[in-house]
């Protein structure tokens, strides 16, 4: 469905008053002369999905408002981080409503995503732009969003930043999305309505409420197709390239199913977060969807690997004659751990929250049991991070 739905969207702009509760989940950006979005082998290969740890995603986050209702709060942009944190590394809790039938397909990708800590010229930064525009339409879904010149904001270095824009969007659209090789580079990441990115502020309003509309077109940027495939139109006769999710011919939309439902021969998986389910019935990706998006990573966003852009916290990693070992995790209260060193002397010993700030700094010595009391800090993943000169270590841990 990845389509610059230009006559849509004008639809969308004339029909707003008339259907002001209706919102579509997903517009999309094609390339210049058209063409289909990437599809890998629809056999699940083995690749570094397999074997490779946390992989951390800087994200910016690129506010354009006009009135100030659009000029969305830190803290708004803050909640859908953590949203993302939990979604991609199936942490949130609507994971354990999933039936039975596809529980075993639950992936946890690997992915975590933090607000920029350096800029593209090496420049301390929080991650975040903002923006104020004459366009009082709503450009989100239109290309002029991308580039500063026509009212909006130019891209950080999309090789090395997953650029996330946030404006007014004209009708119900609700978020858009490049896949993997297609547009204009500077026209690369993912577009959400205001009204719902993130979990407070302007984003309070059900179905759309709980930040799903970034997770899923972070998935399209990431190359996963809907679960019926690119296009609706020949139902149950396409499919989005993953083996494990079944064909699909309903979207769901404005629909929060429960039970065992069908629109192909197979039990539909309404509760993929490629699904246009409601937020809060949207709980999961499959193994096989996070094998293509390590496909699509590898091939076509390598840059994303190699970035320092959250330089505060680093791949989850040993480095040869030291360890970082955690004593129970998921945590509750207490984490307690022990840094094995052959060196001696002092390592600076931090935690991370899931926007990539330091919340612990502790100076401790190698080779001893270690204790922090975590009881004042929120759920979600966090990242412990022991360093010494030129050597870190970093270990993901999940706070309950």
């Amino acid at each position: 469905m990845k389509h610059r739905f230009l006559l849509l969207l004008l639809l969308f702009f004339f029909l707003e008053n008339a259907f002001s509760q209706q919102a579509d989940r997903c517009g999309a950006r094609q390339a210049d002369g058209g063409g289909q979005p990437h599809f890998f082998p629809k056999e699940v290969k083995k690749t570094m999905a397999e074997s490779r740890a946390v992989v951390n995603i800087p994200v910016v986050v690129h506010v354009v408002w006009n009135s100030s209702e659009e000029n969305i709060s830190d803290e708004q942009i803050g909640s859908q981080i953590e949203v993302l944190n939990k979604d991609f590394n199936a942490g949130n809790a609507e994971i354990g409503g999933v039936p039975l039938m596809f529980q075993q397909l639950i992936a946890d990708v690997d992915f975590h995503f933090c607000l920029a800590t350096k800029d593209p010229d090496g420049n301390p930064t929080d991650g975040i732009t903002r923006t104020q525009t004459n366009n009082n339409l709503g450009i989100g879904g239109a290309a002029s969003i991308h580039y500063t010149s026509q009212g909006g904001r130019n891209a950080w270095n999309p090789e090395k930043y997953l650029n996330i824009w946030v404006a007014k969007f004209a009708g119900g659209l609700g978020g858009v999305a490049t896949f993997p090789g297609q547009g204009p580079a500077a026209e690369q990441g993912v577009e959400v309505n205001y009204k719902q990115f993130g979990t407070i502020g302007t984003a309070t309003n059900p179905p759309y409420h709980l930040g799903r509309t970034c997770t899923h077109e972070i998935g399209h940027y990431f190359n996963l197709q809907h679960l019926w495939g690119p296009g609706i139109n020949s139902c149950c006769n396409e499919d989005d390239g993953v083996a494990d999710t079944p064909v699909s011919c309903e979207n769901y939309l404005h629909q929060c199913p429960t039970g065992t439902t069908f629109s192909c021969a197979a039990p539909d998986m309404w509760m993929n977060f490629m699904n246009y389910t409601d937020d809060a019935c949207m709980a999961m990706f499959t193994k096989g969807q996070k094998v293509r998006m390590y496909e699509a990573l590898n091939e076509f966003r390598p840059g994303l690997l190699t970035s320092d852009g959250c330089a505060t916290v680093g791949v989850e990693e040993e480095v040869s004659g030291n360890e970082l070992r955690i004593f129970g995790n998921p945590v509750s209260g207490q984490l307690r751990f022990e840094l094995k060193s052959s060196d001696g002397g002092d390592w600076q010993l931090c935690l991370y929250n899931p926007l990539g700030q330091a919340v612990i700094c502790e100076a401790k010595k190698a080779n001893e049991l270690v204790v922090i009391d975590c009881s004042h800090l929120p759920g979600g993943i966090y990242f412990l991070v022991a360093s010494q000169n030129s050597v870190r270590i970093a270990k993901r841990v999940v706070l309950n």
